[in-house]
């Protein structure tokens, strides 16, 4: 049984909140006074009122009356926008566990590798996305904080991992949570390994193959149904009536295509047995813009990682190269053009014409919005990012009448920033998701220390070593240690549990910028991820900062350093 968090553990029975995933509201009708409304891309209304009642969004506009019941949020002079939309993911689902497949020990505990049972081969086309949700998976509430508040989302797994549902971000259950179901078949180019089909090759083959015994079987039943006299009975199969509804044009095929031979093999199933195709998770489509018009794409927030800049180029540019450091420059201005072709897709198609979403299904939550900032400074505009979010893949996934853009009747899906949202320097300071309202602190800002006189500019203080810990909780003070290595631009660290009952808690999401220092924690709590988040602001031996909790509140957590990391 995986050990808790005692912090999780602790609040949960002291606040009475287990197994509660959603803020309780005594009011189900707000107002935000004084906001720039961006209804739509290019849309804006200036010194706008949004009354919000019902989960709905009341009005929005000028000259808005205020209900006498509604909570007026502090969101004077900031932005409000529809609620993100992403367009292919797997938030709220957990991880497949990776188990030992291939090789010798894989096939001996197969009988029939090339007759595997349908879930050992990654067939799985009848399983809907509710089947493998969970309300509080630590991703959604990642995603929620980002301004996400709808995501299609589709099961994992391999070749056929199962049927798609559009979801909002918010809820204490799936029943909740869910819009629409059954939206789509999803695909992949992912053998099996060890048991057929294991192969690129041998995926196509088994799609052709499931496909066309479909279109005979569903055939076969209709003649049934129509005459049933002569006629075998046909009999029951889930994975071949799951292509059902594709075969008669009521659902689409979502097939990841994130590199270029898997574009051109999807377009290849495709004309050939003439389905709906839906291109999710693309990469690299820079050369399939032609044959990409008129379609529904989903391009992927997953870039390459960007190089680092290179403070010393010009001293090194001064210096006589070995062919070694000749041959290596060469690869890095390779790695360089085709680092600008990942940034500049979603540039590229735009220019084109090409109208397209965002899909999630290999991103990272801490990527994705330093990534629309690389589209944005490779030449997306900010209002093509803005559809590519918001109104765009509304219209691909059928919901552009409840959500997308930000009008009246349509479902209370909002994000609140106290900037424009792709400034750099913007918070996400508000969220709401079917009119639940979700509330951000903003970041701190770094602060500068100032050199006394005679002295060399001062660095920020490294944070290695051990430090303590206090933090205010509702009935009870606890502390213990924080240990954090550093090695360069990487940070590690642990946390010590007070009770010393348990093993130290690895720290996850280490970012450090300047002195401030964001992290979290994650924990299962009775089947739901529960998330700790930490924002720390060290100012020399001593640091201060919030702890927040998923959706339960922030609290108050200082300390001091407790020892230096040895030399």
């Amino acid at each position: 049984m995986q050990k808790q968090l005692f912090l999780i553990g602790f609040l949960l029975s002291t606040l009475g909140l287990f197994a509660q995933n959603e803020p309780k509201q005594v009011t189900s009708t707000f107002a935000l006074q004084n906001v720039t409304i961006v209804q739509a891309p290019g849309k804006v209304i200036e010194g706008g009122t949004i009354v919000v009642k019902d989960g709905l969004i009341h009005a929005a506009g000028k000259n808005v009356s205020i209900p006498f019941d509604a909570k007026k949020i502090k969101a004077d002079s900031m932005y409000v926008y529809a609620g993100f939309i992403d367009g292919a993911s797997h938030v709220g689902i957990p991880k497949v566990e990776k188990k030992e497949e291939g090789g010798r020990r894989g096939r001996s505990q197969n009988k029939n590798v090339g007759n595997p049972p349908n879930e050992q081969a990654g067939i799985q086309p009848e399983r809907p996305a509710r089947e493998v949700m969970k309300a509080g998976e630590k991703s959604i509430g990642d995603m929620r904080k980002l301004g996400f508040t709808t995501a299609h989302v589709v099961p994992d797994g391999k070749m056929l991992p199962g049927k798609g549902a559009i979801i909002l971000l918010a809820g204490e259950s799936v029943n909740d949570m869910i819009l629409m179901e059954n939206t789509a078949l999803f695909a992949q180019f992912k053998g099996a390994g060890g048991v057929y089909p294991n192969t690129v090759i041998a995926v196509m083959s088994k799609f052709r193959d499931l496909y066309k015994q479909a279109e005979q079987a569903k055939a076969h039943k209709a003649t049934f149904v129509n005459n049933p006299s002569g006629i075998k009975r046909p009999t029951s199969d889930p994975v071949l009536e799951a292509f059902y509804p594709v075969i008669d044009g009521e659902q689409a095929i979502f097939m990841k295509a994130s590199n270029m031979k898997d574009l051109s093999r999807a377009m290849v199933l495709q004309k050939e047995l003439g389905y709906e195709l839906v291109l999710t998770e693309v990469k690299q489509g820079w050369n399939y813009v032609d044959q990409m018009k008129g379609g529904k794409i989903f391009l992927s927030l997953d870039l390459p990682k960007a190089p680092k800049e290179n403070k010393k180029k010009e001293e090194e540019e001064a210096k006589e190269k070995t062919m070694e450091e000749k041959e290596a420059e060469a690869m890095e201005q390779r790695r360089a053009v085709r680092m600008k072709e990942f940034e500049t897709q979603a540039m590229m198609m735009a220019s084109k014409g090409v109208n397209f979403g965002f899909s999630t299904l290999d991103a990272k939550a801490k990527d994705i919005r330093p990534n629309l900032m690389r589209m944005i400074e490779a030449g997306l505009t900010e209002d093509q990012a803005l559809a590519a979010l918001t109104t765009q893949p509304a219209k691909m996934l059928g919901i552009d009448k409840v959500t997308g853009t930000v009008e009246k009747g349509k479902i209370a899906n909002l994000v609140v920033t106290d900037a424009p949202y792709f400034k750099k320097e913007s918070n996400v300071r508000y969220v709401l998701v079917d009119g639940h309202l979700f509330e951000y602190e903003a970041k701190a800002k770094k602060k500068k220390k100032k050199a006394k006189e005679g002295e060399e500019p001062a660095e920020n203080a490294s944070v290695a070593g051990v430090w303590t810990y206090e933090m205010s909780i509702p009935g009870q003070e606890l502390s213990g240690t924080l240990t954090f290595k550093v090695d360069g631009e990487d940070v590690t660290g642990t946390m010590s549990d007070p009770s010393g009952e348990d093993d130290d808690e690895e720290l996850t999401d280490i970012v450090l910028d300047g002195d401030t220092m964001t992290f979290s924690i994650s924990v299962d709590q009775g089947g739901a991820t529960m998330s700790v988040e930490f924002t720390l602001e060290f100012d020399g031996e001593a640091y201060e900062g919030k702890m927040s909790i998923s959706n339960f509140g922030s609290f108050d957590v200082e300390g001091v350093r407790a020892e230096k990391p040895e030399r």
